[in-house]
């Protein structure tokens, strides 16, 4: 089992640090495009579709190694007060309410995902690129890793495995 968890974490972790890289991508693309639009009057037809392919996808596919790390930006004012036992029963209701909104959100996009890739969809502006296709797959596959992940981190906040020492547990 706990081969299974470090499998899921490490998938993770190297699709998310992976895809940091292309935000850089969407920088200098962002910057050729307002160099050519500003400074030599040729825009671009390519440059909008393809920052926002490039940027949703590192989006939807970072969130998973986000999940992982347990580094999500949170509101703690309740959180930070709370101890030991009443700590870990919130981590355990927000990582129940994150599995069934992320599965929610993946069955939400399953639909769209099949009838994007079933139809070849395009976007249909002057440069026509696959990006519903891209996109809608992306968003689903990164829900899905999500929600896998989410189910990982559930496993070891129940069992104390791979929590850090940080965590508080039932009876502190």
């Amino acid at each position: 089992m706990n081969a299974l968890l470090r499998a899921v974490d490490r998938l993770n972790q190297y699709i998310g640090l992976s895809v940091t890289h292309l935000y850089m991508i969407c920088a200098a693309i962002t910057v050729y495009e307002v160099a050519m639009r500003y400074f030599f009057n040729a825009p671009t037809q390519w440059a909008f579709e393809v920052v926002m392919v490039v940027c949703g996808s590192a989006w939807a596919l970072s969130g998973p190694y986000i999940t992982m790390r347990r580094s999500h930006i949170a509101i703690t004012v309740v959180y930070e007060h709370a101890k030991g036992r009443i700590k870990w029963w919130l981590d355990l209701f927000i990582i129940l309410i994150s599995i069934v909104a992320m599965f929610i959100f993946a069955y939400a996009l399953w639909d769209p995902m099949v009838h994007a890739i079933s139809g070849l969809e395009r976007s249909g502006t002057s440069f026509n690129s696959p990006e519903p296709l891209i996109l809608k797959s992306l968003l689903f596959v990164g829900a899905a890793l999500y929600g896998l992940q989410l189910v990982v981190n559930l496993i070891k906040h129940v069992t104390g495995h791979g929590v850090p020492k940080s965590t508080e547990l039932p009876g502190d």
